[in-house]
């Protein structure tokens, strides 16, 4: 009888959110953000070599004949968010949109959970995701002045 090995990955979806939200409070970067366009965004970076470690445990969803439709799956982690804390619902809102709801020295903590590797890769990712979002918001900009 052949026996098979599982692994559990380094970084669980739950994981990959706090990490996630640690990383923006730490950085200094706005704490709402809306939820499916936080998985959009991400589904960008899934197949990019030195992030997929992060990516282990999240489901991707990929549409292959609209692929701007195409995003990772968060929503069993962002409800443990809700849950246990980390995250809040903001109401009222069209598009569901939560608030990152742990202060600086939470964010500490949380990142002193990861190793080094995983928060210094989950800083450079949201690094990229800003200059993106800012990228696409001057584009957007630009193009309804002219």
């Amino acid at each position: 009888m052949n026996k098979i090995e599982c692994t559990k990955p380094d970084i669980s979806e739950y994981g990959f959110i706090r990490l996630y939200s640690a990383t923006v409070i730490s950085q200094g970067k706005n704490p709402i953000f809306e939820n499916h366009e936080l998985e959009k965004d991400l589904y960008k970076y899934y197949d990019k070599e030195e992030y997929n470690f992060l990516f282990e445990d999240i489901v991707k969803r990929e549409d292959k004949i609209f692929k701007d439709s195409s995003y990772l799956n968060l929503n069993t982690a962002i409800g443990q968010g809700y849950a246990l804390g980390l995250l809040l619902p903001l109401q009222g809102s069209h598009n569901l949109k939560s608030i990152i709801n742990i202060s600086k020295i939470n964010a500490n903590e949380i990142l002193s959970s990861f190793n080094t590797e995983q928060v210094v890769a989950m800083g450079n990712l949201c690094n990229e995701m800003d200059e993106e979002k800012k990228k696409r918001n001057n584009s957007t900009f630009t193009k309804k002045l002219s």
